[in-house]
């Protein structure tokens, strides 16, 4: 395909029929096939006119404006050129269709941050509002660039015994140079992180990306408290957590490892409805769920989870008939039918739908006479397959871990420059060779300030007086 080809490619000739969610596909593979064009393609003349002359900025809204862009950015100079555009610019500032202009912002902005920073590993301020501009432009998924890249920093004030990193330097991480004196971001509050990766997960679940939703949700629900103080950011994470659990694996994940026991007592003596939905769902109870689901429609509905709920509802089922596989190996339709209540016809094709969609390891073998009932259903049980992995997937898990690796490092370091961690290592030169166990050094008066002790709450590694809110992100 000619390059002029695939730039007339978009709009399709059915736009009209396509739904919104396919429109957005074909948009996102449109922006994606004319990023491999050279920049020439934008800039030749077509019958020895301009590109522009050629496009409708009202319907070839997206290669109008990449034209335009690059054809300014082209002309130098040239204020005759310039004059000539300017007038391009005016056309398609009062014609273009907001909906590919959004698409391609976005898809610029994205650009734009992973120039900046190619590992986007450093949160900056606008990550949240990057997010928050792809959901109300109703294009979740052009967030994607940006969420499947992990955060390993935030963006922290160096000491002052330490010199300021230049930008012209060869600087290897990204939080050497965004810091809150730098400009790339402005001041980053708890609850900003939280809202990130509350966002996230909540498109992860649109795409259902369950392990990602899952991940982000733990972020949450791990952020570190103050006096232990919940938030209502981690009890809505809370009740997606359960419920994600109940879509992903038939039962509410379990809680994290080192999660603080008192901020998680306070989350969960708020989210009972949902722990009640849970354990209806446990124990494959469908009436019991449906019925706690009925009498709890607008708590599910105020918390924006109804549709999760009823997503839950056919995951229940779906969960029943996984559950057979544990007692047998095969059986007909029929008694899988009686045992979700179902007809044998409606459980046929629900039942094919779980294969085709992988949801189910089982085949089914057709009865001759034509009667749904009488098709047997025989179950698959997965085996651990000796395959070893192939080079690529190997090489790739080795650039993750030493990319990791990295980023372990230098945390490492930046909490070796905290004064909290200076103050500590000069008493334990103090105390000698002969000292005794190392927690017995630190200082706890954080930890327990009653009578007779000095210390306060300020203790804490990366919390002052002077401003706890931006401090508390230092100690990350």
């Amino acid at each position: 395909m000619s390059d002029l080809s695939t730039i007339l490619a978009f709009p399709p000739d059915d736009v009209a029929k396509l739904t919104p969610k396919k429109y957005d596909d074909a948009i996102t593979r449109y922006l994606q096939r004319i990023e491999k064009l050279p920049n020439t393609a934008w800039l030749r003349s077509v019958d020895k006119k301009n590109l522009l002359e050629m496009l409708n900025p009202e319907v070839n809204s997206i290669p109008y404006m990449v034209s335009l862009a690059a054809q300014i950015r082209a002309v130098g100079k040239d204020w005759t050129r310039i004059e000539i555009l300017l007038n391009y610019a005016v056309i398609f500032l009062t014609t273009f269709d907001p909906v590919q202009s959004s698409s391609c912002d976005l898809s610029i902005i994205a650009s734009a941050m992973l120039r900046l920073d190619p590992t986007v590993g450093t949160f900056t301020s606008t990550h949240l509002r990057f997010l928050r501009i792809c959901l109300e432009a109703g294009v979740p998924s052009h967030a994607l660039p940006i969420l499947d890249k992990n955060i390993y920093a935030m963006p922290t004030t160096p000491p002052k015994f330490l010199a300021d990193e230049f930008l012209c330097d060869d600087l290897e991480l990204s939080n050497t140079f965004i810091t809150p004196k730098s400009g790339f971001t402005q001041k980053i509050l708890p609850q900003y992180v939280l809202e990130y990766y509350l966002v996230g997960a909540h498109i992860y679940l649109g795409l259902r990306n369950y392990a990602r939703a899952r991940l982000f949700l733990e972020y949450v629900l791990l952020h570190p408290t103050i006096q232990h103080a919940i938030s209502a950011l981690q009890v809505e994470a809370y009740k997606r957590w359960v419920l994600v659990g109940l879509l992903a694996e038939g039962k509410p994940y379990p809680l994290p490892r080192t999660h603080d026991n008192a901020v998680m007592k306070g989350v969960r003596d708020v989210s009972k409805t949902y722990d009640a939905l849970a354990e209806s769902f446990m124990k494959r109870n469908l009436s019991k769920y449906r019925a706690e689901m009925d009498v709890g429609t607008q708590i599910w509905h105020e918390d924006g989870n109804l549709r999760l709920v009823k997503e839950a509802e056919s995951a229940l089922l779906r969960f029943r008939v996984i559950d057979l596989q544990k007692t047998f190996a095969a059986l007909p339709i029929g008694r899988v039918a009686a045992h979700v209540g179902y007809p044998p016809e409606t459980t046929l094709q629900w039942v094919m739908e779980m294969i085709r969609q992988r949801h189910l390891r089982a085949s089914l073998t057709p009865n001759g006479n034509g009667y749904a009932g009488d098709a047997v259903l025989r179950f698959h049980h997965s085996t651990t397959s000796s395959i070893a992995p192939a080079d690529g997937d190997l090489a790739a898990q080795t650039q993750r871990i030493e990319a990791l690796v990295a980023h372990v490092r230098d945390a490492d370091r930046r909490l070796q420059l905290t004064k909290e961690y200076v103050e500590y290592t000069k008493r334990q030169k103090r105390s000698g060779p002969d000292a005794a166990d190392m927690a017995d050094q630190m200082d706890l008066t954080w930890e327990n300030n009653g009578p007779g002790m000095t210390g306060s709450a300020a203790g804490v590694v990366g919390i002052d007086d002077d401003d706890g809110d931006e401090d508390i992100m230092g100690g990350f």
